[in-house]
């Protein structure tokens, strides 16, 4: 067997293996790893490998190759050219597959109602395909300048923290480098990313000096953020300023000018915000208003389905939900990223378990509770529908005899009963020929029957009469006094729905979201405590009188008991050492405290000690200057995007509801007005009024322009109320999700307001439905 001959490492690999780490730095902060590559990146490369000839002679465009420089993706235009050829490929692919398979199936027969063309059909089955295919090609080759833009929209919050730190150090020790360290180790964003990578490029000689790096990054960054640029620079002129009152007044003018124009950004992104969202509002909430009444005018008029259960449904439950939600995600990218809330674990000590309600000194599972809720209301409201109250049921009872009159609550009418009140057969309408026919049909078939010579002719007649038929009974059952729909049964699913969403998403997350608030209150006293820590430690006394100082000083808070006490605690009863003492995983003072914020700042406060109490009283001086900052910036967006909030929560929770309602009602009378038109003619008027009009305009009539084919194919009042109603609690999960996030970037809360809102919008829905019902009886009738 030959001997094995053992591969010479390569350079790479030499250095892949060197470890370099520091006494300030971290444990493994200054490993050599291999850096995890954007998804994006892995994606088109891995296309590449597919047909790497795709990608010859490929080149970025000028947007494209600033974008990518400034992201640091390695990504070459080859592979970026190859794998957009190759997603171009699979896309339209894709979409002449889909568009077939749509001509062959069976919901072809829908798409020919609207054309009686072929060619067109055709043109109908694979167009919205190609239209979703070039979407998403525009969507991948201009993925890379989207994800620029990202990264510039969160440089609004990171660049003020960021550039807070490299203030706080300089203001301790004016050395550029530990500034610049120290910043990258506790910033966030692409830029702690870059001032890494610049300390590596310089360690490295890739830069002849930090502060050359430190020019280089700031005139790739001045193209987006000339705030950050101009920051930069006068901090590296504080460094040689020589007295420490002149770079103490440099260091507060740059970042009191770098607030300022962050201000100025947030309200620029506030006003471009209210005109998108107003858009928003149009497609969400106006849109569906007008549709509601144009689609069965449209749909009479012309012929083509529009108003068909099937198309308005595809509208309102899918097409205008998916544009809403695609619009509602644009603008969400936009936000500049805040204030983070603290993500609370299903674990965390003293909540209930996951799906658990606390009720009566026991926990009830909010699943098994939502679906009690669901199935009780949908059962009481089918027996409310279909028996009224006190039940007609009861008459089986010896002694009780249960007349409609005497009923509370009288139960949804059937298509047998009005038709039976209006002294008609129970099939007065039907059409199954020759099965089953009712009387309607078998009087308008006679009266054709005698100029029928054949069988095709008989064919076109059954199908005429049919769809005549069909539209008399549209009217017929449109009417206010022989209206059908299950209202009791419908409204009653609705509420018990969104009842059970209630219980599902907002009770079994309102322990959570208590706790939520705690914590975010212990953020709050935590930065006004930080002042009490700073003077007592400017005083030269230790952390730990400090920390005394301030349970002493501020009782009430509850920062005081629960960590600065605590702490205390750890270090006198179980001899812990100060940095054990506040972040030991089992005895710990923040160990349960899921705030990113005290942590930080409690290992900043750790840190600083060891270099002295007066330095720790100035850093913690400074982080709490920086902690208000931060919490300005957050305050200034909520406050500026307020009052577009605010008229979209009312849009959606109250006027949407109430005028789809009524809306839904109106569509009542516009079927019974297009019905009546379609089956008068205006012949009959004609000869009332004058007696000299010629055949040929004595003989048009409204019903041959108005397509009984049509008419019968509009959505029922029922079919028209269910679509309208899925729609509303579309409508309030994608606006609330809207509305809270950009206020507040809060997963948990999104999920309750949405349970929280849902009920109420239905309820006006409900409520408008019930009361324009009442007011249009009469007039429908």
């Amino acid at each position: 067997m030959p001997k094995k001959i053992k591969r010479k490492s390569s350079i790479g690999e030499l250095y892949g293996k060197i470890t370099v780490s520091g006494r300030d730095f971290e444990s493994g902060e200054r490993k050599l790893v291999k850096e995890i590559e954007h998804p994006f990146v892995r994606f088109c490369k891995k296309l590449a490998r597919m047909s790497p000839g795709m990608g010859k002679g490929g080149v970025f465009n000028k947007e494209n190759q600033s974008a990518i420089e400034y992201l640091d993706w390695k990504l070459t235009p080859q592979d970026f050219t190859a794998a957009s050829k190759i997603v171009t490929l699979i896309s339209f692919f894709l979409a002449f597959a889909a568009g077939i398979i749509l001509y062959v199936s069976p919901l072809q027969e829908l798409l020919a109602l609207f054309t009686n063309d072929a060619t067109t059909a055709l043109v109908y089955s694979f167009f919205p395909f190609l239209i979703a295919a070039m979407g998403i090609i525009y969507y991948f080759q201009s993925y890379p300048v989207s994800a620029a833009k990202k990264e510039q929209t969160k440089s609004l919050t990171y660049v003020p923290e960021i550039m807070g730190y490299m203030i706080m150090s300089i203001k301790l020790v004016p050395n550029l480098e530990k500034a610049i360290e120290f910043a990258a180790s506790h910033g966030k964003g692409k830029i702690a990313k870059d001032f890494k990578n610049l300390i590596w490029s310089t360690q490295i000689g890739v830069y002849n000096s930090l502060s050359e790096g430190l020019d280089t990054l700031a005139y790739r960054w001045g193209k987006y953020s000339e705030e950050f640029k101009r920051a930069l620079m006068r901090i590296r002129a504080s460094v040689i300023e020589n007295t420490e009152a002149k770079r103490y007044a440099l260091l507060d003018q740059t970042m009191s000018e770098m607030l300022e124009s962050i201000r100025n950004k947030m309200e620029l992104y506030a006003r471009d915000l209210s005109q998108p969202s107003t858009m928003l509002f149009y497609i969400g909430v106006l849109l569906p208003l007008l549709l509601i009444i144009i689609l069965p005018v449209g749909s009479s008029f012309s012929g083509a389905p529009l108003a068909n259960p099937m198309v308005l449904f595809a509208i309102y439950n899918i097409a205008i939900p998916l544009i809403t939600i695609v619009f509602a995600y644009s603008l969400l990218q936009t936000r500049p990223p805040t204030y983070s809330p603290p993500v609370i674990p299903d674990d965390y000590p003293g909540l209930p378990p996951k799906w658990k309600i606390p009720m009566g000194g026991s926990n009830v599972d909010a699943r098994f509770l939502a679906i009690l809720v669901l199935v009780f209301g949908l059962v009481f409201t089918s027996v409310l529908s279909t028996q009224g109250f006190p039940p007609k049921i009861l008459n089986a009872i010896d002694g009780i005899d249960i007349e409609l009159n005497d009923q509370i609550i009288a139960p949804d009418r059937t298509k047998e009963e009005v038709l039976v009140s209006a002294a008609r057969d129970p099939d007065y309408f039907a059409t199954d020929y020759p099965t089953h026919t009712g009387k309607r049909f078998n009087e308008q078939l006679s009266k054709r029957l005698p100029r029928i010579d054949d069988d095709e002719e008989l064919e076109l007649a059954i199908i005429a009469v049919t769809q005549e038929v069909k539209s008399e009974e549209q009217l017929f059952f449109s009417k206010g006094e022989n209206d059908v729909s299950p209202y009791k049964l419908v409204f009653g699913f609705l509420i018990s729905f969104s009842l059970a969403l209630y219980i599902l998403f907002f009770l079994a997350n309102k322990a959570k979201r208590k706790v939520q608030l705690e914590v975010q209150e212990l953020e709050t006293e935590f930065k006004d405590s930080l002042y009490v820590i700073a003077s007592r430690m400017g005083e030269n006394k230790p952390i730990e009188d400090a920390m005394k100082h301030v349970q002493e000083f501020l009782p009430d808070l509850k920062i005081s008991r629960v960590v600065f006490a605590k702490t205390l605690d750890n270090i006198k009863l179980l001899g812990m050492p100060l940095e054990q003492a506040v972040f030991d995983k089992t005895h710990g003072s923040v160990a349960n405290i899921p705030s990113t914020m005290i942590k930080s700042s409690m290992k900043m406060l750790i840190d600083s000690v060891q270099l002295g109490v007066n330095v720790a009283a100035r850093t913690m001086i400074s982080l709490s200057i920086q902690l208000q900052n931060s919490e300005k910036v957050n305050n200034t967006l909520k406050i500026l995007v307020s009052d577009v909030t605010g008229t979209m929560k009312t849009m959606t929770l109250f006027i949407a509801p109430i005028v789809l309602g009524i809306t839904t009602s109106l569509q009542r009378i516009v079927i019974v007005t297009i019905s009546s038109l379609a089956s008068s003619s205006v012949l009959d008027s004609a000869s009332n009024t004058s007696s000299g009009v010629g055949d040929s305009f004595s003989s048009f009539s409204v019903s041959g322009f108005i397509s009984p084919e049509a008419i019968a194919g509009i959505a029922s009042p029922t079919q028209f109320i269910l679509i309208v109603a899925i729609y509303i609690i579309e409508l309030v999960a994608i606006m609330t999700y809207f509305t809270t996030k950009i206020e507040e970037d809060n997963d948990l809360l999104v999920k309750m307001n949405i349970a929280q809102y849902l009920p109420i919008a239905i309820t006006m829905f409900v409520i408008s439905m019930i009361v324009s019902n009442l007011f249009l009886a009469v007039g429908v009738g």
